[in-house]
Formats: structure tokens, sequence, C-alpha cells
């Protein structure tokens, strides 16, 4: 359930920019997430913690790439609704 609602977090979020004038803006959200994602994760092979923190930087990586793929939908749709 928690992650089906980050995910429709991420899908909302290209929604709130879409009256915002460039078209790229649009595509700052997933950017910023995906970056996000991608350093936790190597912070998690390269740095990994101790037990539960390994477990916790893991959970992290997937909250981001959750929220990234969310946000890269929703930033299609978006897309695709102002082409139309």
């Amino acid at each position: 359930m928690l992650f089906l609602v980050l995910f429709l977090i991420g899908l909302l979020i290209p929604f709130l920019l879409i009256k915002v004038n460039p078209s790229w803006i649009v595509w700052v959200p997933s950017f910023v997430l995906f970056i996000a994602a991608i350093v936790i994760y190597g912070k998690a092979v390269f740095f990994p913690g101790e037990g539960m923190a390994d477990l916790a930087e893991r959970l992290y990586f997937i909250i981001f790439g959750l929220t990234a793929i969310g946000s890269i939908v929703g930033g299609l749709i978006v897309h695709f609704l102002r082409n139309k």
C-alpha cells in the first residue's frame, strides 16, 4: 500500500507543474528523484551500513526509485496531454 501511495505521489508531481510555461520543467522532478535513487543505491553498495541500516538504505532506494518511476509516467502523460 505504501509503495502504491509513493507511485501516486510521483505521478501527481508533474501534474502540479502542468501550467508552467517551459515544457521541460515537467521532467525536472523525475530527473531529481532518479539521481537521488542512484546516489542512495551507490551509497548502499559502496558504503554498506550495519544490519538494519543496510535494509533502511535499500528501502530508501526503493522509495526514491518508485517515486521517480511515477514521476516519469506522469511526465509522459502530461507531455501527451499538452501535445494533443
